[in-house]
Protein backbone atom coordinates (compact mmCIF):
# COMPACT_ATOMS: atom_id res chain seq x y z
CA UNK A 1 0.00 0.00 0.00
CA UNK A 2 1.45 3.46 -1.20
CA UNK A 3 0.88 6.11 2.07
CA UNK A 4 -1.30 8.73 2.39
CA UNK A 5 -1.74 11.25 4.11
CA UNK A 6 -3.32 10.27 7.45
CA UNK A 7 -5.96 12.64 8.38
CA UNK A 8 -7.01 12.64 4.73
CA UNK A 9 -7.29 9.29 4.55
CA UNK A 10 -9.43 8.65 7.96
CA UNK A 11 -11.84 11.05 6.35
CA UNK A 12 -12.12 9.50 3.45
CA UNK A 13 -12.90 6.03 5.21
CA UNK A 14 -15.02 7.75 7.71
CA UNK A 15 -17.10 8.62 4.52
CA UNK A 16 -17.06 5.23 3.00
CA UNK A 17 -18.14 4.15 5.49
CA UNK A 18 -21.12 6.67 6.87
CA UNK A 19 -21.73 8.40 4.30
CA UNK A 20 -23.59 6.25 1.81
CA UNK A 21 -26.55 5.01 4.12
CA UNK A 22 -23.95 2.62 6.47
CA UNK A 23 -24.57 5.39 9.47
CA UNK A 24 -22.44 5.40 12.69
CA UNK A 25 -23.89 3.39 15.50
CA UNK A 26 -23.70 6.32 17.54
CA UNK A 27 -22.17 9.57 18.23
CA UNK A 28 -18.93 10.07 19.65
CA UNK A 29 -18.97 10.76 23.25
CA UNK A 30 -17.77 13.66 24.93
CA UNK A 31 -14.02 13.85 25.43
CA UNK A 32 -14.41 14.40 29.12
CA UNK A 33 -16.00 10.73 29.14
CA UNK A 34 -14.08 8.13 30.60
CA UNK A 35 -11.36 6.92 28.66
CA UNK A 36 -12.97 3.41 28.68
CA UNK A 37 -16.40 4.12 27.34
CA UNK A 38 -15.01 6.23 24.21
CA UNK A 39 -12.88 2.98 23.72
CA UNK A 40 -16.18 0.89 24.59
CA UNK A 41 -18.17 2.61 21.58
CA UNK A 42 -15.16 2.39 19.11
CA UNK A 43 -15.56 -1.70 19.27
CA UNK A 44 -18.88 -1.34 19.58
CA UNK A 45 -19.04 0.39 15.70
CA UNK A 46 -15.77 -1.91 14.76
CA UNK A 47 -17.80 -5.07 15.61
CA UNK A 48 -21.63 -3.85 13.95
CA UNK A 49 -18.94 -3.26 10.75
CA UNK A 50 -18.20 -7.11 10.49
CA UNK A 51 -14.67 -6.38 10.42
CA UNK A 52 -11.72 -9.17 10.17
CA UNK A 53 -9.20 -6.95 12.74
CA UNK A 54 -6.97 -7.71 15.55
CA UNK A 55 -6.47 -4.33 17.96
CA UNK A 56 -4.36 -3.11 20.73
CA UNK A 57 -4.93 0.21 22.50
CA UNK A 58 -2.22 1.33 25.14
CA UNK A 59 -3.60 4.32 27.21
CA UNK A 60 -1.23 6.33 29.56
CA UNK A 61 0.52 3.59 32.12
CA UNK A 62 -2.91 1.27 32.32
CA UNK A 63 -2.01 -2.13 30.46
CA UNK A 64 -2.90 -3.27 27.05
CA UNK A 65 -5.85 -4.09 25.88
CA UNK A 66 -6.51 -6.40 23.01
CA UNK A 67 -9.55 -7.13 21.10
CA UNK A 68 -10.34 -9.56 18.02
CA UNK A 69 -13.13 -8.60 15.81
CA UNK A 70 -14.19 -11.78 12.85
CA UNK A 71 -12.26 -14.36 12.07
CA UNK A 72 -8.70 -13.44 11.63
CA UNK A 73 -6.68 -16.36 13.10
CA UNK A 74 -7.06 -19.94 14.67
CA UNK A 75 -9.84 -19.60 17.18
CA UNK A 76 -7.11 -21.19 20.41
CA UNK A 77 -4.63 -18.21 19.68
CA UNK A 78 -5.25 -15.23 21.59
CA UNK A 79 -5.40 -11.91 19.86
CA UNK A 80 -1.93 -10.67 21.26
CA UNK A 81 -0.41 -13.99 20.07
CA UNK A 82 -1.27 -13.91 16.33
CA UNK A 83 1.03 -13.18 14.11
CA UNK A 84 0.69 -10.80 11.49
CA UNK A 85 2.48 -9.13 8.41
CA UNK A 86 3.06 -5.52 9.32
CA UNK A 87 3.54 -4.68 5.64
CA UNK A 88 5.41 -1.01 5.09
CA UNK A 89 5.57 -0.77 9.02
CA UNK A 90 8.61 -2.80 8.30
CA UNK A 91 10.13 0.37 7.17
CA UNK A 92 9.58 1.80 10.94
CA UNK A 93 11.42 -1.02 12.28
CA UNK A 94 14.27 -0.61 9.16
CA UNK A 95 14.81 3.19 10.45
CA UNK A 96 15.63 2.36 13.76
CA UNK A 97 17.53 -0.57 12.57
CA UNK A 98 19.37 2.49 10.61
CA UNK A 99 19.52 4.67 13.54
CA UNK A 100 21.26 2.22 15.61
CA UNK A 101 23.93 1.40 12.98
CA UNK A 102 24.45 5.02 12.88
CA UNK A 103 24.53 4.93 17.02
CA UNK A 104 27.36 1.95 16.91
CA UNK A 105 29.40 3.90 14.58
CA UNK A 106 28.44 1.34 11.63
CA UNK A 107 27.66 4.05 8.99
CA UNK A 108 26.79 7.39 9.01
CA UNK A 109 23.41 9.12 7.39
CA UNK A 110 25.61 11.26 5.21
CA UNK A 111 27.38 8.31 3.80
CA UNK A 112 26.48 7.60 -0.11
CA UNK A 113 26.06 5.05 -1.99
CA UNK A 114 29.51 4.86 -3.54
CA UNK A 115 31.13 4.86 -0.32
CA UNK A 116 29.42 1.59 0.88
CA UNK A 117 29.19 -0.55 -2.20
CA UNK A 118 31.34 -1.41 -5.00
CA UNK A 119 30.20 -0.41 -8.53
CA UNK A 120 27.30 2.12 -8.42
CA UNK A 121 26.48 4.45 -11.60
CA UNK A 122 27.55 7.93 -11.08
CA UNK A 123 24.06 9.02 -11.24
CA UNK A 124 23.14 7.16 -7.82
CA UNK A 125 27.02 7.14 -6.33
CA UNK A 126 25.73 10.34 -4.32
CA UNK A 127 22.84 9.35 -2.65
CA UNK A 128 22.93 9.08 1.08
CA UNK A 129 21.63 7.28 3.99
CA UNK A 130 19.58 9.91 4.80
CA UNK A 131 17.68 10.55 1.34
CA UNK A 132 16.71 6.23 1.18
CA UNK A 133 15.63 6.68 4.41
CA UNK A 134 13.44 9.78 3.74
CA UNK A 135 12.00 8.60 0.32
CA UNK A 136 14.01 11.30 -1.76
CA UNK A 137 16.36 9.14 -3.01
CA UNK A 138 15.03 9.19 -6.41
CA UNK A 139 13.94 5.44 -6.64
CA UNK A 140 10.52 4.33 -7.96
CA UNK A 141 8.51 2.78 -5.53
CA UNK A 142 9.31 -1.32 -6.42
CA UNK A 143 11.72 -2.87 -9.35
CA UNK A 144 9.04 -5.88 -9.58
CA UNK A 145 6.55 -7.75 -7.51
CA UNK A 146 7.10 -9.01 -3.98
CA UNK A 147 6.90 -12.82 -4.32
CA UNK A 148 9.69 -12.17 -6.86
CA UNK A 149 12.56 -14.51 -5.90
CA UNK A 150 15.53 -12.11 -5.93
CA UNK A 151 18.42 -12.63 -4.31
CA UNK A 152 20.45 -9.41 -2.69
CA UNK A 153 22.78 -8.88 -4.92
CA UNK A 154 20.21 -9.52 -7.99
CA UNK A 155 17.85 -7.14 -6.18
CA UNK A 156 20.94 -4.73 -5.63
CA UNK A 157 22.05 -5.05 -9.40
CA UNK A 158 17.94 -3.89 -10.39
CA UNK A 159 18.06 -1.25 -8.17
CA UNK A 160 21.60 0.79 -9.17
CA UNK A 161 20.55 -0.33 -13.00
CA UNK A 162 16.95 1.36 -12.92
CA UNK A 163 16.13 4.92 -13.89
CA UNK A 164 15.77 7.56 -10.99
CA UNK A 165 12.58 9.38 -10.75
CA UNK A 166 13.84 12.68 -10.10
CA UNK A 167 17.46 14.14 -9.12
CA UNK A 168 18.05 13.17 -5.48
CA UNK A 169 17.13 15.10 -2.87
CA UNK A 170 14.48 17.35 -4.86
CA UNK A 171 11.51 15.58 -3.88
CA UNK A 172 9.33 13.13 -1.45
CA UNK A 173 8.23 10.18 -3.35
CA UNK A 174 7.62 6.60 -1.18
CA UNK A 175 9.87 4.02 -2.19
CA UNK A 176 10.14 0.30 -1.31
CA UNK A 177 12.88 0.00 -3.38
CA UNK A 178 14.65 2.40 -1.14
CA UNK A 179 14.23 0.87 1.85
CA UNK A 180 15.51 -2.45 0.43
CA UNK A 181 18.63 -0.67 -0.36
CA UNK A 182 19.02 0.46 3.60
CA UNK A 183 18.21 -3.33 4.18
CA UNK A 184 21.63 -4.05 2.16
CA UNK A 185 23.19 -1.36 3.70
CA UNK A 186 22.75 -3.06 7.40
CA UNK A 187 23.73 -6.17 6.31
CA UNK A 188 27.16 -5.03 4.64
CA UNK A 189 27.97 -2.74 7.68
CA UNK A 190 26.66 -4.78 10.47
CA UNK A 191 28.16 -8.19 9.14
CA UNK A 192 25.05 -10.16 9.57
CA UNK A 193 21.49 -10.71 8.07
CA UNK A 194 19.14 -8.05 8.79
CA UNK A 195 17.06 -10.69 10.46
CA UNK A 196 20.04 -10.98 12.67
CA UNK A 197 20.87 -7.55 13.35
CA UNK A 198 17.33 -7.19 14.30
CA UNK A 199 17.30 -10.40 16.52
CA UNK A 200 20.25 -9.45 18.21
CA UNK A 201 21.46 -6.16 18.33
CA UNK A 202 17.95 -4.34 18.23
CA UNK A 203 15.56 -6.12 19.97
CA UNK A 204 17.48 -8.80 21.98
CA UNK A 205 16.32 -8.93 26.09
CA UNK A 206 13.01 -6.96 25.30
CA UNK A 207 11.05 -9.63 25.05
CA UNK A 208 9.70 -9.19 21.33
CA UNK A 209 10.01 -13.15 20.27
CA UNK A 210 7.28 -12.63 17.92
CA UNK A 211 9.11 -10.19 15.71
CA UNK A 212 10.84 -11.23 12.22
CA UNK A 213 11.29 -13.31 9.37
CA UNK A 214 11.75 -16.76 8.94
CA UNK A 215 12.96 -17.12 12.58
CA UNK A 216 9.35 -16.44 13.96
CA UNK A 217 7.40 -17.91 11.52
CA UNK A 218 4.63 -20.11 12.41
CA UNK A 219 1.82 -20.84 9.94
CA UNK A 220 -0.47 -22.32 12.95
CA UNK A 221 -0.58 -18.77 14.29
CA UNK A 222 -0.71 -16.79 11.01
CA UNK A 223 -3.52 -14.25 10.36
CA UNK A 224 -6.11 -15.68 7.64
CA UNK A 225 -6.88 -13.71 4.68
CA UNK A 226 -10.50 -14.23 3.98
CA UNK A 227 -9.65 -17.08 1.38
CA UNK A 228 -7.80 -18.75 4.49
CA UNK A 229 -4.97 -17.96 2.86
CA UNK A 230 -1.68 -17.47 5.50
CA UNK A 231 1.08 -14.73 5.49
CA UNK A 232 3.30 -17.39 3.69
CA UNK A 233 0.78 -17.70 1.13
CA UNK A 234 -0.59 -14.32 0.75
CA UNK A 235 2.19 -11.77 1.75
CA UNK A 236 5.60 -14.18 0.54
CA UNK A 237 4.23 -15.68 -1.99
CA UNK A 238 6.97 -18.44 -1.04
CA UNK A 239 8.58 -20.49 1.62
CA UNK A 240 10.61 -17.12 2.41
CA UNK A 241 10.39 -13.90 1.58
CA UNK A 242 12.53 -12.24 -0.74
CA UNK A 243 14.46 -8.74 -1.83
CA UNK A 244 11.85 -7.02 -3.10
CA UNK A 245 10.37 -7.30 0.40
CA UNK A 246 13.31 -7.37 2.90
CA UNK A 247 13.66 -4.57 4.71
CA UNK A 248 10.40 -2.44 3.21
CA UNK A 249 7.57 -5.31 3.85
CA UNK A 250 6.58 -8.05 4.84
CA UNK A 251 7.98 -8.42 8.26
CA UNK A 252 5.88 -11.08 11.13
CA UNK A 253 5.09 -9.52 14.51
CA UNK A 254 2.27 -9.15 16.50
CA UNK A 255 0.27 -6.66 18.00
CA UNK A 256 1.74 -6.75 21.39
CA UNK A 257 5.04 -6.94 19.78
CA UNK A 258 5.10 -3.48 18.08
CA UNK A 259 2.96 -1.71 20.60
CA UNK A 260 6.20 -2.66 22.80
CA UNK A 261 8.43 -2.08 20.19
CA UNK A 262 7.11 1.42 20.04
CA UNK A 263 7.35 2.17 24.07
CA UNK A 264 10.75 0.46 24.38
CA UNK A 265 11.87 2.62 21.47
CA UNK A 266 10.79 5.73 23.05
CA UNK A 267 11.76 4.96 26.55
CA UNK A 268 15.60 5.01 24.88
CA UNK A 269 15.55 1.06 25.10
CA UNK A 270 17.02 0.62 21.87
CA UNK A 271 18.40 3.95 20.63
CA UNK A 272 19.28 6.91 22.54
CA UNK A 273 17.09 9.96 22.72
CA UNK A 274 19.19 11.88 20.68
CA UNK A 275 19.14 9.36 18.06
CA UNK A 276 15.12 9.37 18.26
CA UNK A 277 14.91 12.88 18.16
CA UNK A 278 16.88 12.31 14.81
CA UNK A 279 14.72 9.55 13.62
CA UNK A 280 11.49 11.85 14.48
CA UNK A 281 12.40 14.75 12.68
CA UNK A 282 10.00 15.89 9.88
CA UNK A 283 12.98 15.58 7.40
CA UNK A 284 10.11 15.96 4.36
CA UNK A 285 6.97 17.18 3.28
CA UNK A 286 5.25 14.09 1.74
CA UNK A 287 2.63 16.45 -0.42
CA UNK A 288 3.04 19.97 -1.47
CA UNK A 289 0.14 22.20 0.38
CA UNK A 290 0.08 19.91 3.16
CA UNK A 291 1.54 19.43 6.85
CA UNK A 292 2.54 15.56 6.50
CA UNK A 293 6.30 14.77 7.36
CA UNK A 294 8.47 11.83 6.38
CA UNK A 295 11.09 10.96 9.12
CA UNK A 296 12.81 7.89 9.01
CA UNK A 297 10.37 5.34 8.70
CA UNK A 298 7.52 7.11 10.17
CA UNK A 299 5.41 10.02 9.26
CA UNK A 300 5.47 13.09 11.45
CA UNK A 301 1.96 15.03 11.64
CA UNK A 302 -0.11 17.17 13.95
CA UNK A 303 -4.01 16.51 13.54
CA UNK A 304 -6.52 18.99 14.44
CA UNK A 305 -8.08 18.68 17.72
CA UNK A 306 -5.56 16.08 18.36
CA UNK A 307 -2.14 17.14 18.38
CA UNK A 308 1.27 15.58 17.09
CA UNK A 309 0.72 11.91 16.03
CA UNK A 310 4.01 9.69 15.25
CA UNK A 311 2.39 6.67 12.61
CA UNK A 312 2.64 4.33 9.63
CA UNK A 313 0.40 2.41 7.49
CA UNK A 314 1.23 -0.83 5.39
CA UNK A 315 -0.96 -3.21 3.31
CA UNK A 316 -0.90 -5.47 0.08
CA UNK A 317 -4.04 -6.91 -1.67
CA UNK A 318 -5.08 -8.87 1.12
CA UNK A 319 -3.68 -7.55 4.53
CA UNK A 320 -3.31 -4.65 6.16
CA UNK A 321 -1.83 -2.36 9.42
CA UNK A 322 -1.40 0.76 10.84
CA UNK A 323 0.16 2.32 14.19
CA UNK A 324 -0.20 5.68 15.81
CA UNK A 325 0.91 7.29 18.38
CA UNK A 326 -1.45 10.20 20.02
CA UNK A 327 1.62 12.01 21.70
CA UNK A 328 -0.67 14.51 23.48
CA UNK A 329 -3.40 12.69 24.14
CA UNK A 330 -1.05 9.52 25.63
CA UNK A 331 -2.61 6.74 23.78
CA UNK A 332 -0.49 4.12 21.34
CA UNK A 333 -2.85 2.12 18.96
CA UNK A 334 -1.94 -0.77 16.49
CA UNK A 335 -4.54 -2.40 14.30
CA UNK A 336 -4.20 -5.55 11.70
CA UNK A 337 -6.51 -7.11 9.72
CA UNK A 338 -7.94 -8.22 6.21
CA UNK A 339 -8.39 -5.97 3.56
CA UNK A 340 -8.50 -2.10 4.36
CA UNK A 341 -10.30 -3.24 7.86
CA UNK A 342 -6.80 -2.25 9.95
CA UNK A 343 -7.20 1.11 8.50
CA UNK A 344 -11.13 1.41 9.14
CA UNK A 345 -11.00 0.21 12.52
CA UNK A 346 -8.80 3.31 13.33
CA UNK A 347 -10.68 5.85 11.39
CA UNK A 348 -13.51 3.85 14.21
CA UNK A 349 -11.84 4.32 17.31
CA UNK A 350 -9.69 8.19 16.11
CA UNK A 351 -13.83 9.43 15.83
CA UNK A 352 -15.08 7.71 19.06
CA UNK A 353 -11.94 8.68 21.34
CA UNK A 354 -10.98 12.03 19.85
CA UNK A 355 -14.12 13.41 18.12
CA UNK A 356 -16.24 14.16 20.32
CA UNK A 357 -17.10 17.51 21.81
CA UNK A 358 -14.82 19.13 23.88
CA UNK A 359 -11.26 18.22 22.69
CA UNK A 360 -8.68 17.88 24.75
CA UNK A 361 -6.20 15.76 26.35
CA UNK A 362 -6.94 13.53 29.81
Amino acid sequence: MCRSKLSLWLAGVVIIMFGTGCQPKAQPLPISAPFDQRLDTALAEIEAQNLNVIIAVSHHSEPIQFKEFGAPAIDTIPPEQTLIDINSITKTVTGVMAAKLVQQGKVSFDETLGDIFDNVPADKSNITVHQLLTHSAGFSESIGPDPAQLSKDEFLIRAFESSLEFLPGETYQYSNTGFGIVAAIIEARSGKSYEAYLREDVIAGLGLENTGYESVYDNSRSLKTRQDETIRQASWGNDKPYWNLIGNGGLVSTVEDMIQFRQTVVAGQVISPDMLTIVQTPHIREFEDDESFYGYGLVVEELDGIGQVYWHDGGNEVFSAQWIDYVEQGDLIFTAGTDEDATKAIASLENHLYGGSENSSE
